[in-house]
């Protein structure tokens, strides 16, 4: 065989052992591709799964919230309804007649005992004087005296005895009773 022949022979080899090689390249870069293709559709569905049910769960928490919103808004506003209620009463208590605002403050003063001082606010300076006060206690059989100075209160009176401040304040009264009727008066109101 020629030098030529011989040469042609061994490029012949190559070029087919080069294209084995390129062959087998080419499928194991197929087999490469075709597998990390299927790894990113299998981490795309279940990352779309998980959005999928993170988006579910982040519904559902905004609308747990906005529910809990809407019931502190719903609450407010009730306690918005039965403060103004009670506001009311507190007025229309301020506001009575003379002789009922003057019953009202007498009768009051029925839970005072002998020897107690009896504070007045300005509101009442004209229905509970010394000498209204005299003659009640007399009425009562007990000693009352009336303190020198009004209450820092609008309306109402504080009994003091040894020290101890009875509060018959109006603000007081009115609270009381609104312990004592909210709930009942909440469900006559919100049903």
């Amino acid at each position: 065989m020629s030098k030529e022949a011989i040469i042609d022979k061994i490029l012949s080899d190559a070029n087919l052992k080069g294209d084995a090689i390129i062959g087998e390249a080419n499928e194991k870069a197929n087999e490469i591709i075709s597998l990390a293709a299927n790894q990113c559709k299998d981490y795309l569905y279940k990352s779309k799964t998980e959005i999928d049910r993170l988006t579910l769960e982040i519904d559902e928490r905004s609308r747990s919230v906005a529910e809990l919103d809407a019931r502190k808004l719903l609450l407010a506003a009730k306690a918005q309804v039965l403060d103004s209620v009670y506001a009311k009463t507190l007025e229309k208590l301020r506001n009575l007649d003379k002789e009922q605002y003057s019953a009202l403050i007498f009768s009051m003063l029925e839970n005072a005992k002998d020897g107690d001082v009896v504070t007045v606010s300005e509101r009442e300076k004209d229905i509970v004087t010394k000498e209204s006060l005299a003659d009640f206690a007399k009425k009562k059989g007990i000693s009352l005296t009336l303190a020198n100075k009004f209450g820092d209160f609008d309306g109402g009176v504080i009994i003091s005895e040894n020290g101890v401040d009875n509060n018959f304040t109006l603000e007081v009264e009115v609270a009381l009773l609104r312990e004592q009727t909210e709930t009942k008066i909440a469900k006559e109101i919100f049903g």
